[in-house]
């Protein structure tokens, strides 16, 4: 099996070229504030799996599923959400080397919600409405935090 991946630099741990970067590389840069938000993400995940709990079953949706997506999506969505700031603020690195990451956040912040819906069949309407505002929110919040960090980041970073 061949490997289509440029050859590491080896004096001695010196950074990568640009286009030499590696996904574990940025993660590795995301030093003590990026890994507390992933860890927040995830307690926050957990409390957010606990409250909709008793509501879940009411509609066919199993919780253990719900708080196993919820959980198993909430690291990647954390790291990649912190490392995603972190690239856009860099003016030495072009904005497509975010793009995968925000793809992850994406996809990430969608799947506990997809499985709701597909776990359920038919919500009723006021349950697929609160479903729809619940994303609408943390997702605002989530996507405005995002570009609040960017902009702080690179007028701090010229």
């Amino acid at each position: 099996m061949t490997s289509t991946a440029q050859p590491r630099p080896t004096d001695g741990g010196a950074a990568p070229a640009v286009g030499d970067r590696r996904w574990s590389d940025d993660i590795r840069s995301l030093g003590l504030l990026g890994r507390s938000w992933a860890v927040g993400v995830v307690l926050f995940s957990a409390a957010r799996a606990l409250l909709a709990w008793p509501t879940l079953g009411r509609f066919g949706v199993d919780p253990w599923a719900f708080l196993a997506i919820d959980l198993i999506t909430a690291p990647p969505y954390g790291i990649a959400q912190a490392v995603t700031v972190k690239l856009l603020c860099r003016t030495d690195r072009s904005w497509r080397d975010a793009a995968g990451w925000a793809v992850v956040v994406v996809v990430t912040f969608l799947a506990p919600y997809a499985y709701i819906f597909a776990a359920s069949g038919s919500l009723p309407a006021g349950a697929t409405a609160g479903v729809v505002v619940w994303m609408l929110v943390f997702g605002g919040i989530a996507l405005w935090r995002t570009v609040r960090q960017v902009r702080a980041g690179r007028s701090s970073n010229p």
